[in-house]
């Protein structure tokens, strides 16, 4: 009997570390909130969102440099005597309008995602 003892409580500890590697899945915190835990596909699809984020910043950020250097390079043109092209200056214009409006529709549709759940971030 007293060799079973120790057999059993052996298989006991063994059945109990297979149920914990196999059942518990690892976690880790949330890069969106340190209270919550996320496994390793969650914490993929939350690093994917903040990349696609910041990719749109980023073009957003760019946009805004290229009209800052066509405004700069269209007064350098005016104040240095050359007549104003009125179709260059229409062309400015819409180049301008175009890029206000594409940055203000797409961080439009990245904040209507975020604020209805539409984007998966891992918290269902």
């Amino acid at each position: 009997m007293k060799n079973y003892v120790s057999t059993g409580i052996t298989i006991l500890v063994l059945a109990g570390m297979l149920l914990y590697v196999y059942g518990c899945p690892s976690k880790t915190k949330s890069l969106l909130d340190n209270n919550h835990q996320v496994t390793r596909p969650e914490l993929q699809i939350e690093l994917e969102n903040i990349t696609a984020i910041a990719k749109i910043r980023m073009m957003d950020l760019n946009q805004q440099d290229e009209l800052k250097s066509l405004l700069v390079q269209n007064a350098l043109v005016i104040f240095s005597g050359q007549p104003i092209n009125p179709f260059g200056l229409l062309t400015g214009v819409a180049a301008v309008y175009g890029i206000a409006t594409g940055g203000y529709q797409i961080g439009g549709k990245v904040k209507n995602k975020i604020k209805h759940g539409k984007v998966k971030n891992g918290t269902g």
